[in-house]
Formats: structure tokens, sequence, C-alpha cells
């Protein structure tokens, strides 16, 4: 942890049992709870069927998440920015207010990656059919234009990344020269995003990309590190290492440590450093995770509810009757296609949730079941008019009369399922391989 915040960290050490759900937890000594409890506390009882963020938990104490915060956003009038925006997050779901402008957009640079995770949804036909056989990387002009877009609307919070990896980002400028990941996280700082963050797998930072991140200052990123040690390298060692004597999860606890180092050194705090990880993953010692995580001089801890992405479909039984989405009234989505989505959870573009594709991008081509490529036309639109336009309103008004099982996309969107919160183990999880039993995916 960097030093400017060490007066700040107060360990509060909760003994906990961990649930019984499936498979037999052990004891910790840290619990993992909701993200942004208060929140959630605050709005319990006002529309339930709108949950917020309710697959996602935090795996760290109160004190360490303030200060995971504070080191992002350490002026008084950047906090106060961020805590209106969190507030509104919650807000605008929960009354189904769409606001003027969005308060996230989230910018895939790029829809591929290189590693094959066990549990991930890209593994599917239908995402390689509607994604990864198109357009791979979003232009870097599109990704300019939509920085810009966002600054003059004062959006508070850009994500650069979703389905693929971005650290293998690279673009162009007018004049012919390369921009890189960092140069993206640079150049949305400097028209003065407020939240600016992004996901990645880890194992493709070198010393160059770290500098150049720590340069950068985005708020956070989120390290995806599944498991410790053996446990981590079943799920994510990248397939073109697979057999060799590669040791996945060194590189990335290397890469963790060094990127917080280099940070330090420049007398920074920010980025901050989060890791995420599913619960199985885990499940045999938790608190070994934790405390592995903490001292590498990660900031947050976060742990994901396994979502279970096996079937094209899912089960009546367990689709939510009385659910509806908080996405399209909160975030919107630039897939490296150039298509507009209200949610992230459209992963596979399903059509009747396009809302257009931004200027500037070419249109989409997708691959049909029998085989043959066909280009889908949409209308070239901004961030802007997408945000008000007629389709999403239809779908925001969808979603708001309990319809939502009306959309394809929406109808089986792993959201709107019965959820068994942060500890579950499904009996037919794999804890030796780290897969689904037998690893199959498609009946």
């Amino acid at each position: 942890m960097n030093m400017h915040l060490s007066g700040l960290i107060h360990e509060i050490e909760v003994m906990v049992t961990w649930g019984q759900l499936g498979k037999e937890m052990p004891r910790s000594t840290t619990s993992i709870r909701p993200r942004e409890e208060q929140l959630k506390k605050d709005w319990q009882g006002h529309k339930d069927q709108v949950p917020v963020n309710a697959s996602q938990f935090s795996f760290d104490t109160m004190s360490r998440e303030e200060a995971f915060l504070h080191a992002q956003f350490p002026t008084i009038k950047e906090r106060q920015r961020y805590d209106h925006y969190r507030s509104e997050w919650y807000r605008r779901a929960k009354e189904f207010d769409p606001g003027p402008q969005p308060l996230a957009v989230t910018v895939e640079l790029v829809s591929t990656c290189n590693l094959g995770c066990s549990m991930c949804y890209t593994m599917t036909e239908e995402f390689q059919d509607a994604a990864v056989g198109a357009q791979r990387m979003l232009p870097w002009p599109v990704v300019k234009a939509a920085i810009d877009e966002c600054a003059s609307l004062d959006v508070p919070s850009m994500l650069f990344s979703w389905r693929g990896e971005s650290s293998m980002y690279r673009g162009r400028d007018e004049d012919g020269k390369e921009v890189r990941f960092p140069d993206v996280l640079k150049y949305a700082r400097e028209k003065g995003i407020l939240e600016i963050t992004s996901l990645t797998h880890g194992q493709l930072l070198d010393d160059e990309m770290i500098g150049a991140l720590v340069e950068a200052e985005p708020s956070w990123i989120s390290f995806s590190v599944d498991g410790l040690n053996t446990v981590y390298n079943k799920i994510r060692t990248p397939k073109n290492k697979e057999g060799t004597d590669y040791d996945a999860f060194e590189v990335v606890a290397s890469n963790i440590k060094r990127l917080v180092a280099a940070r330090d050194a420049a007398g920074k705090t920010r980025p901050q450093i989060r890791t995420n990880t599913i619960y199985p993953a885990i499940a045999k010692d938790p608190q070994a995770y934790h405390d592995f995580m903490k001292k590498a001089g990660v900031g947050w801890i976060t742990v994901n509810e396994l979502l279970d992405f096996r079937e094209d479909d899912l089960p009546d039984d367990v689709v939510l009757d009385d659910w509806a989405c908080q996405y399209p009234f909160q975030r919107l989505t630039l897939s490296a296609n150039g298509v507009l989505l209200p949610c992230t959870g459209a992963h596979n573009e399903e059509q009747n949730l396009v809302v257009g594709r931004y200027l500037g991008t070419n249109e989409k081509k997708v691959r049909g079941e029998d085989g043959v490529w066909r280009t889908v036309k949409n209308p070239e639109t901004t961030i802007a008019d997408a945000w008000q336009s007629k389709k999403l309103n239809q779908i925001r008004k969808i979603h708001q009369d309990n319809r939502r099982c009306q959309l394809r996309g929406c109808d089986y969107c792993r959201h709107g399922v019965e959820k068994h919160g942060a500890e579950w183990v499904p009996d037919d999880w794999d804890m030796e391989n780290m897969e689904w039993q037998g690893g199959v995916w498609r009946e």
C-alpha cells in the first residue's frame, strides 16, 4: 500500500463462518460482503426487483475500501463528484430514470483474448459468430471520438474493457503513430473523465507498459486473478503456453507487484489496483488469497458469484419473473464492432438490443446458423443520440413494465436468474480441474 495512505488503514478482523452452499467452506477472518453495502441498505425495499451490482462482492474491510477510493479521488471536489455519481448509480436504476446522459460508458477496445478460461462465455459459438469474427479492435479515431463526446457530456465514468483483453490494443492516429492501451487511458485523463478504469488478465504487462500505465494515471486497474498458484494456472494459463513450464500465476503476481512499486516510486496514488476472482477458485482457503493480494499491494479485493453460461438458453424455473435490469438507466456500451448496446450483459450483441452503430464505424458482419457471413445494417448515431433514442426508451419501458423476457438477450441474461451469493460452489463444479464437470459447455 502506498505510504501516503498508511495512516488511513485500520484493519477490522471479523470472524465469520462461510456458507455451506454445495461444498463445505473453511472459516475466514475477513468477510465477503455486498459491494457498496450502505447504498444497498439505503435503497432496500425500494423497487427490489431492480437489484444493483447483485453479483459483485467486496472481500475486504471497510477501511481498506475507503482508502482505495481516497487514493483515486484525493481532492474534496473529485470525491464529491464521485459520491454523487455512485448515489445516482442507484437512484437512476431504482427510479427508472435514465437522466440526460449515461453515468458510465464502456468502450470495448478489444473483443478477443489470448486465454480460454473455463467459465467464460467468449468460448461459446454464439459469441464467436456475433463478435470475434467481425472487427476485433476498435479503431483509435473512434475511441478518441467517444472519449471526446463523453467529456463534452460530462459522463463521469469510462471503462475501457468488456469481453476481450484490453492490453492487446493497437491503434493508429492520423499520423500513423501507434496508439496502445495506456495511451487510451492517458487521453481520457487529459480530457477530464473522472473515473477511468479497465479490466485485464495481466499476463501481457511489460516494463514499458507498466511505466506508461503509471504515467497515464487511470483510477484503477482490475486484475482477474482466479485463485493462487496451481489453481490459477488451471484456469488462466494462455492457450499457447499450455503444456510448457510457463507459470501464469507467477507472471501476473509479479506484474501486480511491479505496477504497485512503479506507482509508489513515482509518488502517485493512481492507478489503484483491484483484484477479482470467482469464488470456487479460492473456496479451499479464501483467507490465504486475501492475505496474498493484500501483501502484494492490492488496494481492493473483490469476488464475483460464478455465473453459468453452459447453455444458450435457461430453464424457466431459474429465470426471475419479477426482475428488471439496472443498466439501461446507467450505462451505454460501445463494442469493438462499433455497435452501441444498453448493457454489458448483451455479450452476443443481440440485434434487438443494438441501438445503433457509432459514427465512423463500419457495418457489422455476423455469421448465421448456415455458416454464411452477412452484413447487418445499423443506423449511425452518437452516444448522446443513442441515449435518448426511441429504441433504448422502448427497451427501458419493457423492463419497467416487467416484460423483459420479450427481448432476446434479456430473456436469458445471467443477471436475471436466481442468485446464490458469492460463496456458492455448485455441486457440478469440478474443484480439482477448476471447470464444470466433464468440461461440458453445450449438450
